[in-house]
């Protein structure tokens, strides 16, 4: 779809070292918040993605019922998608970002009172979760576009590889961390080592462990999110603003 598009220009490649990498993101403060926001956001979802099959186990006591969950995670991230890019064009990625994360952090509260009212509002509280999940996902990647378009209208450098590598190793091992976090908790409450798919008799401690751990631990973390949501303010007009002034000399990394 692309062979014929027109190019304009060439981007330089600049290889750097990781020491040169992280000295370039330290002089792009939006792009320092949206790797806060985002690690949060990655680490909320890992430990809750962690948690669905020990949920569908010990919680709802139907194995199979991971199935569903994940479909109604997935379901509604594949028809919002373009429900969100409509939201955030009429509203800034920022406030559309808060909304979001609102949602999921809503979402994974509620979920925490399954034993109370059983599997059918569960899954209408995952759906509440694939709805901000949609969001979180899209915006993340938007925002993280601005970011590279700010540093390059600061520095007048095209480094987009130095940022993206980065963000990707970050996600990478936020999303891997929550499942490790997940079974920090478990452990620490006592349960008793079985797969998934095979429950076991648990302690009490252990059940509300799972609870906690799967639902309330990543609300809390979307919260923080939020928090660096608000200090985010790389906006449209600001970028608008910078094109129409030369870019900021920097300095030569070495």
């Amino acid at each position: 779809g692309t062979a014929k598009a027109p190019r304009i220009e060439r981007a330089e490649t600049e290889h750097l070292g990781i020491r040169a990498q992280i000295t370039a993101a330290r002089g792009n403060r939006p792009f320092l918040l949206l790797v806060a926001l985002s690690a949060a956001q990655m680490l909320a979802i890992g430990i809750m993605l962690a948690g669905a099959p020990y949920f569908a186990s010990y919680i709802l006591e139907d194995t199979g019922a991971v199935t569903t969950m994940f479909l109604a995670l997935i379901g509604p991230m594949v028809v919002l998608i373009p429900a969100w890019v409509r939201v955030s064009r009429r509203f800034d990625k920022r406030r559309s970002m808060v909304v979001a994360s609102v949602l999921f952090m809503t979402g994974g509260m509620s979920l925490s009172l399954t034993p109370v009212f059983g599997p059918v509002f569960a899954h209408c509280c995952v759906m509440v979760v694939g709805v901000g999940y949609a969001g979180v996902q899209l915006l993340q990647f938007s925002m993280l576009a601005d970011t590279l378009i700010y540093d390059e209208l600061r520095s007048g450098k095209r480094r987009g590889g130095v940022f993206t590598g980065l963000w990707t190793a970050i996600e990478t091992v936020m999303m891997a961390f929550g499942a490790l976090v997940l079974g920090w908790i478990l452990a620490a409450a006592g349960f008793v080592s079985s797969e998934p798919d095979q429950p076991v008799a648990q302690p009490d401690s252990a059940i509300d462990a799972i609870v906690v751990g799967g639902a309330l631990f990543p609300a809390v973390l979307m919260s923080i999110a939020i928090f660096c949501t608000f200090r985010y303010d790389l906006t449209a007009d600001r970028l608008n603003a910078m094109r129409t002034r030369p870019a900021d000399p920097v300095p030569e990394s070495t």
